[in-house]
């Protein structure tokens, strides 16, 4: 399950997403709450599997926040630019290291058009890839 932060868009990231994806919005999870970033990682916990999608590099961009039981993709764009994750989602789920729920999991990434930058669980290194030549 694909989870989008409260802050991006509904038409150009969740509706979009919702075509070929289950994904929902954090709101959806939490209707009467107002989530705060330090907040989101225990409601990740309390779902199956999900990979939380946002562009709040400050709240989530961080390696303390690997955990096995859910992942979280941190989108290196401007706010104008949100109509592009979609397509770079599809991207990097073409990518071995991101292919499946599985692999995914344990994973905070940061996602740019430049290349994608990930800590994982129980690992302390910074992988790097670059974005196939396609």
């Amino acid at each position: 399950m694909l989870i989008i932060d409260a802050a991006l868009s509904d038409a150009d990231v969740l509706e979009p997403l919702k075509k070929w994806a289950n994904t929902r919005s954090i709101r959806e999870v939490r209707p009467y709450e107002v989530v705060k970033d330090d907040r989101v990682p225990v409601l990740l916990r309390e779902l199956n599997s999900p990979t939380f999608i946002t562009m709040d590099e400050a709240g989530f961009w961080h390696r303390h926040l690997c955990s096995p039981v859910y992942c979280i993709f941190y989108f290196a764009l401007s706010e104008h630019q949100q109509d592009l994750i979609p397509f770079l989602l599809r991207k990097l789920f073409r990518l071995s290291e991101f292919k499946t729920k599985a692999v995914r999991m344990g994973k905070v990434a940061r996602i740019s058009l430049a290349n994608i930058k990930y800590y994982q669980a129980g690992d302390n290194k910074l992988h790097v890839l670059a974005w196939p030549k396609k």
